[in-house]
């Protein structure tokens, strides 16, 4: 008697088919995590799906995110799975990158996707947001992340307050300019900087913190230093991006003052720059120290 041999993938196809989501999702994963591939990751999405973790199927997608958007089916669904998520406004935030090659009748069902559905949790979650001041530390950074879910113009609203309030920390403070420039939101705004400095900002006019020159050049430095064996430097990547969205996005005046883009986490944050800096420096440093003693203090 000849044996057919059936792959891993085909016996997952066929759980999906016979709606044990469960076992397709335990074999995909398994063959996702041995070897990344587009067809894998479709149907695990899809597989996701099922079983209503909408935030893992979201994740997994934007993995190929090129290939859902070349798909008209798949970037419809990918659409409607976000909305599930809670990521409603970084989908606006898509939706502005990608609507100058986008047809009208594209436009039109993107946006009746993208209207957020409203309950009283999405209500409470936005009045918090709204106040978001108001909260711990550790608190405003969850509402934040939950915040996603709201619909764009509620979002916008209380974006606007956030940018002025001092009691909100400055990473959340400009990550929210941040996230208005994703937006493409071209009204002028009031923002207040990480050193107090009060501007008129228009946030479309900036440029994208992760397509900046310093985000770029300070993200191959530490790479190339971890590569080189280097693995505190792990840690000091990591220390370095919060502190390059504290000076988001004032850079300009940050290199003014600190020069070459490699130097600034030597003498920011770097605990052998101490007092070996000009007064300028040590001022911003100080606050640069406080400021991320805070941020990790909240997390432990």
């Amino acid at each position: 008697m000849k044996f057919i041999s059936i792959t891993e993938f085909e016996q997952a196809q066929t759980a999906y088919i016979k709606g044990d989501y469960n076992k397709a999702q335990i074999i995909l994963t398994k063959l996702y995590t041995n070897k990344k591939s587009l067809r894998t990751n479709y149907l695990l999405f899809r597989t996701l799906e099922k079983n209503e973790d909408f935030i893992a199927a979201y994740q997994l997608a934007n993995e190929y995110l090129d290939d859902y958007l070349a798909n008209n089916d798949w970037f419809k669904l990918y659409l409607q799975i976000g909305v599930k998520a809670g990521k409603n406004i970084k989908l606006w935030q898509l939706f502005a990158k990608i609507k100058p090659f986008l047809k009208t009748t594209e436009e039109i069902y993107i946006r009746e996707i993208l209207v957020a559905d409203s309950n009283e949790a999405i209500s409470q979650l936005q009045r918090q947001f709204t106040h978001l001041g108001a909260f711990e530390l550790g608190k405003q950074k969850n509402i934040y992340e939950q915040a996603y879910a709201l619909d764009k113009t509620s979002w916008i609203k209380a974006a606007k307050v956030i940018l002025t309030d001092e009691t909100i920390h400055p990473i959340i403070r400009n990550n929210t300019l941040n996230d208005l420039q994703k937006l493409g939101y071209d009204q002028v705004v009031t923002f207040v900087t990480f050193t107090g400095e009060i501007q008129q900002l228009i946030p479309k006019n900036l440029a994208d913190f992760d397509s900046s020159e310093a985000v770029i050049t300070q993200g191959k430095f530490f790479e190339n230093e971890i590569a080189q064996g280097n693995l505190d430097s792990l840690l000091k990547q990591r220390e370095a991006r919060l502190l390059l969205m504290l000076l988001y996005p004032n850079f300009a005046s940050a290199k003014n003052l600190l020069g070459d883009y490699s130097k600034w986490y030597y003498l920011l944050v770097d605990e052998s720059s101490r007092g070996k800096s000009d007064q300028a420096v040590d001022s911003l440093r100080k606050k640069v120290v406080e400021s991320l003693l805070t941020w990790q203090e909240a997390w432990e």
